[in-house]
């Protein structure tokens, strides 16, 4: 379902209103294996102690005030913001992706990627691919293709053509797999993130304070990329839709590119993003404070 103007609202107390065509389509059917597990998760939520949010407080402050002041609801638990989460520091991995993103200049490379989870069409792989290359802006793109799981097994030049990887292999690199994504958003020359906005890639990226070219595509993607635009964080392309909704022409993806990447005001926006990430977990920070918070509720509980 494509966000329009005309798009009626969900009027929950204290948010904001919520676009109908961005609730996951599985929740307008009360009998859905996914929606009766959510429902029946979330009652249990009411016996809980707290919860645990990776978020920060400033990303989302109506919203997290409203949860903890009965406005929601009287009965909820506390919500603790104590993120965004750090990374477990492995070994460093991808030394050569790494090579090349240190022969770039600062913030002139866009990372793309729409997670480990996320499948698209082969026409869309095919546009989206375009869409770089006349962006003109050097690329790295982490590919998922268009299976899931273990029939996934197309190369690169399988799904974006090899023409496109002649055409494009000295401005950007396509690679299959799993990776350490942090380790490409820390790095000085990426100056943008296409992604899908699980809420793990959103707070990666607000931790970097990278700017975003949301195209979310499936569940709570389309609520996740409305956050992360109010922030300050980047731009939503609503009538893009969720994932197969209509092709989007490699035209329109490479325009949006070179506005994210070359968007100052928005760049300069993200970065006070990530200031304020990098704040909140550090000694006294609002994170900090929260899980603090969270170590004495459960330390009197204890003591009872």
């Amino acid at each position: 379902m494509i966000v329009l103007a005309n798009d009626p609202n969900i009027e929950i107390p204290g948010l904001a209103p919520l676009p109908t065509s961005s609730i996951p389509p599985p929740f307008f059917s009360p009998y859905n294996p996914f929606t009766t597990l959510l429902a029946s998760n979330a009652r249990s939520h009411l016996k809980a102690n707290g919860v645990l949010l990776n978020i920060f407080d400033w990303f989302d402050t109506e919203t997290i005030a409203a949860l903890n002041n009965g406005e929601v609801l009287s009965d909820l638990p506390s919500f603790y913001p104590v993120g965004p989460f750090e990374p477990y520091e492995l070994e460093k991995g991808h030394h050569h992706l790494l090579t090349w993103l240190d022969e770039k200049a600062a913030q002139s490379v866009i990372y793309v990627s729409f997670g480990s989870r996320t499948t698209m069409s082969k026409d869309q792989i095919r546009d989206l691919g375009e869409g770089l290359e006349q962006s003109g802006h050097r690329f790295l793109w982490v590919l998922k293709g268009h299976k899931l799981d273990k029939d996934d097994t197309e190369g690169v030049r399988e799904l974006v053509g090899e023409s496109f990887v002649e055409r494009t292999k000295q401005q950007g690199l396509v690679l299959r797999g799993w990776v350490e994504q942090e380790e490409f958003l820390a790095h000085t020359s990426v100056g943008g993130f296409v992604s899908h906005c699980g809420w793990n890639s959103v707070m990666e990226a607000a931790r970097r304070g990278v700017p975003v070219l949301a195209w979310p595509q499936a569940g709570d993607q389309k609520i996740n990329a409305g956050v992360l635009e109010k922030a300050g964080l980047g731009l939503w392309v609503r009538d893009w839709g969720k994932g197969g909704e209509r092709l989007v022409k490699g035209e329109e993806i490479g325009d949006k590119v070179i506005e994210l990447m070359g968007n100052e005001k928005l760049r300069a926006k993200a970065r006070k993003v990530g200031e304020e990430a990098r704040k909140a977990g550090m000694a006294g920070g609002g994170s900090d404070k929260a899980l603090m918070e969270v170590i004495e509720m459960l330390t009197s509980k204890e003591g009872m």
